[in-house]
């Protein structure tokens, strides 16, 4: 979800600069005199929009061929905008001479100005423009805005917008963070998923839980990686906004839901066992996959169709945030709450089931099954709200820790519920002792002489046992009487 792994729209600003740098180089530039209010004109002064007279009432080819076609949208997004507002701006009453309000091709949005004095407006919401700096422009003593006559241009006073190279935000470094640790998950869920699809002990309902929520971590992880690499990180591509890169968003906005929501069937899979002891799970399995898969594919659906038809919201390989991800975003933080509060029931119930143990036991046990519990059930989502000031020194911190803690989710999630879980270490020290045990064997028999009788011993007669211990399939066999694993409590 862009809230959560998005970045700047504009990763590669530096590169709008250059289109107005270059616009900064084909006209003649000009400055406004603050202390008089005159409009002066000085080479190399600043950037200056040059609007000819045909491009009043419509977008010339020559203006088309000059920006990207992404910039073009950008401006008449704008241009929309401010005709809105005009059309609702009281109008301008006096006798005296004025310029009546106008929208430039930029987007610059000009209202009614008395005749001798200087328009100002802060900067148009353009790439590489600072919102919080002015642009100027002159109303002449006749009533008309300013107007170079001999080449029949009209000119907009923009120097102060254009951002500098230092003052970009340059947000790949966590980007780049991002990609990271979602190449570090990937690596130890593939692991996990091939040890749980490989061993028949562990086939059983919880496992089938967390083998879903880990596909959904590797698809999601797949996914964010992939617009990364091709869209975020590429500036061509959020200009021209090509159909592959939304339909890439798409695939991201949908793995994610699904990772949340799988996150939900986990918490409502262990409550429901723990309240409901003795009831089949079959039932609630395949309610978990409806919600997991169908329900995700639905929100996106909705998501997808009405920001395709939202002239706004398709710019940027819709690398954006909009209001519009509330579809999507409404039942994600509903499932977190829940979670919170099936987390709250099961330490309850745990609590309640350990009260034969000593008061220390019981606690140190409690808090335990919290902390497993908390990164499965995407708990920790509830801190990210809470974040320093903008521009403080803390926000950096911030940024790079959310980082790291959303895309080695999935690696930490594995380590606690594969690599470390008592579970699969036990089937893995099995699988390896018997591995042993069957390699001794051969051995032995290859070494040894054949009986005089003729008879032969094949591998199949060996007893799959070792230190009186029978290695037999034993399918999960903790998993149904506690569904948080051997290591929960």
């Amino acid at each position: 979800m862009n809230s959560i792994y998005n970045t700047s729209s504009w990763t590669n600003a530096s590169s709008v600069n250059e289109l107005f740098d270059h616009d900064n180089s084909d006209v003649q530039n000009s400055a406004h005199s603050k202390s008089n209010g005159t409009f002066q004109t000085h080479e190399g002064s600043g950037i200056i929009l040059t609007e000819a007279r045909q491009v009043v009432n419509g977008t010339s080819k020559e203006v088309e061929s000059r920006y990207p076609p992404r910039l073009m949208q950008v401006f008449a997004a704008l241009r929309k905008e401010c005709q809105d507002k005009m059309q609702t701006d009281l109008a301008f009453k006096s006798d005296e001479p004025y310029c009546g309000r106008n929208v430039d091709m930029w987007g610059g949005c000009w209202p009614d100005t008395p005749a001798g004095s200087m328009a100002v407006i802060n900067c148009p919401a353009i790439p590489a423009f600072d919102t919080n700096k002015h642009a100027y422009r002159q109303c002449t003593e006749n009533g008309t805005w300013f107007n170079n006559r001999t080449a029949g241009i009209r000119r907009v006073d923009y120097s102060e917008c254009l951002l500098k190279d230092k003052d970009i935000v340059d947000d790949t470094k966590y980007i780049y963070i991002f990609i990271g640790g979602f190449s570090l998950s990937l690596v130890m869920l593939i692991i996990s998923l091939a040890i749980f699809f490989r061993f028949k002990q562990l086939r059983c309902e919880r496992i089938t839980i967390h083998k879903n929520l880990f596909i959904s971590y590797v698809l999601t992880g797949t996914a964010w990686i992939l617009y990364y690499i091709l869209v975020a990180l590429d500036g061509d591509v959020l200009l021209h906004n090509p159909v592959w890169c939304r339909i890439l968003h798409v695939l991201c906005q949908y793995f994610t839901v699904c990772n949340f929501l799988w996150m939900f069937c986990e918490g409502l899979y262990i409550n429901t066992i723990m309240v409901y002891a003795f009831s089949s799970g079959k039932k609630l399995i395949l309610s978990c996959y409806v919600i997991g898969w169908g329900v995700p594919l639905l929100l996106t659906g909705i998501y997808a169709g009405i920001r395709n038809n939202t002239f706004h919201q398709t710019v940027d390989c819709w690398i954006g945030e909009s209001d519009l991800q509330w579809i999507m975003f409404g039942p994600v933080v509903f499932s977190i709450v829940v979670n919170a509060i099936f987390l709250i029931n099961i330490v309850r119930l745990l609590v309640t089931k350990l009260r034969q143990m000593p008061e220390a036991d019981q606690t140190k046990k409690a808090t335990r099954a919290t902390l497993i519990l908390v990164p499965l059930l995407g708990l920790q989502y509830l801190l990210l709200p809470i974040r320093p000031p903008p521009d403080s020194k803390l926000e950096e911190i911030y940024h790079i820790l959310v980082a790291i803690l959303i895309s080695s989710q999935g690696a930490f999630v594995s380590l606690m519920y594969c690599f470390l879980n008592g579970e699969v270490i036990s089937v893995m020290r099995r699988k390896y002792k018997q591995h042993r045990l069957m390699t001794t064997k051969r051995s032995s028999l290859r070494s040894s002489s054949c009986p005089a009788q003729g008879n032969t011993v094949s591998d199949m007669d060996v007893p799959l046992q070792h230190n009186g211990n029978c290695f037999q399939d034993e399918k999960c066999d903790i998993s149904e009487k506690t569904p948080l694993g051997k290591d929960s409590v």
